[in-house]
């Protein structure tokens, strides 16, 4: 199965292992093939969480009643060195060992690779010894950076409340796979409640806002693995509330916020699924992996807007667990 792909189908990369990866990862076990496949897309399902909470404002001013815009963001969130490897401690896996008897090393995560081939022995120095190559990350490369992107629109509500939903409708992501997202938000304006906020050139308001991603992946043509019913589930979702402040200028302004992000992110590994090799060779699993990632965290932005008429564009960078670049177009009123 081909391992990349562009914008948010990226993420589903992550998940969506290969033939070799998906034996050769049941291959340790059940129970360590659950613990090693935590500890390998953690960072992937962390920074799908982390993306997933930017771009939803441009301004601290909401719109008027009825008033709208609608337009397209792009984010692009880097990848920090730390988030492309980690530590394997064969103590906390059954009858695993390193060839060179070593106790732990790092080795690439989903957003990583390994520096050579580097291989896992199981029930070493017995009749059923095994030894298995780890996978790589995607495209078997390091990642440095993650795209997506999604529609968002925006209509104003009555007391300086805004409504703003954001899209992307079922695609073909790898094969098989298949992903989509939406997104519901809320921001109010505090400027005009109180008379001393008016006066000030700039504007205040708040921002709380939920993101859906979810994902599937039909393995039963794609792994070769025997087997039935053979999916991949990913469900994905982030929280963001958030303060905003903007400027007042009528063409160029800046904008900014502090905020707080949850999330968490699902991904099952569904099916039977009989093993080819190793000391569980010939057996059958059922549903053998399920991923949960759990994230939160402070992020603070800082963006410029630009508006000719009903034309609209921005840029901003989010520092937080994965830093983050939003760029947006968009027309309205």
């Amino acid at each position: 199965m081909k391992k990349t792909t562009i914008g948010i189908a990226l993420f589903l990369s992550h998940i969506l292992t290969s033939q070799t990866n998906i034996d050769q990862i049941l291959e340790l076990g059940v129970e360590n093939a659950q613990r090693f496949s935590q500890e390998y897309f953690a960072p992937a399902g962390q920074a799908l969480i982390n993306t997933m909470s930017n771009g939803w404002y441009t301004t601290a001013k909401t719109k008027k009643l009825w008033h709208f815009e609608i337009g397209v963001v792009g984010n692009l969130s880097f990848v920090r060195d730390d988030k492309q490897s980690f530590l394997l401690r064969t103590a906390e896996y059954t009858n695993l060992s390193f060839r060179d008897g070593s106790f732990s090393q790092f080795v690439g995560s989903s957003l990583g690779t390994n520096s050579e081939n580097l291989s896992i022995v199981i029930n070493e120095g017995s009749a059923s010894e095994h030894e298995i190559v780890l996978p790589d990350g995607i495209g078997d490369s390091e990642i440095g950076s993650l795209p997506n992107g999604f529609i968002q629109g925006s209509m104003g509500l009555i007391k300086s409340t805004e409504i703003k939903l954001r899209f992307m409708p079922k695609i073909k992501a790898v094969g098989d796979a298949e992903i989509q997202l939406y997104g519901i938000a809320f921001q109010h304006e505090f400027t005009n409640w109180v008379f001393p906020l008016k006066r000030l050139p700039m504007r205040i308001s708040a921002l709380l806002g939920y993101t859906n991603v979810k994902g599937n992946y039909d393995l039963n043509s794609a792994t070769g693995v025997p087997g039935t019913n053979q999916e991949v589930q990913l469900d994905t979702n982030s929280w963001l509330l958030t303060s905003i402040v903007s400027t007042k200028f009528p063409v160029y302004n800046f904008y900014g916020g502090l905020g707080y992000y949850f999330g968490s992110s699902d991904a099952d590994v569904l099916g039977t699924y009989q093993i080819q090799n190793g000391p569980f060779a010939s057996e059958t699993v059922t549903d053998p992996i399920r991923v949960r990632t759990k994230t939160n965290g402070i992020k603070a932005t800082l963006g410029a807007r630009a508006q000719f008429g009903i034309f609209k564009a921005n840029i901003d960078y989010t520092l937080q667990n994965f830093g983050n670049l939003s760029i947006g177009l968009a027309c309205g009123w």
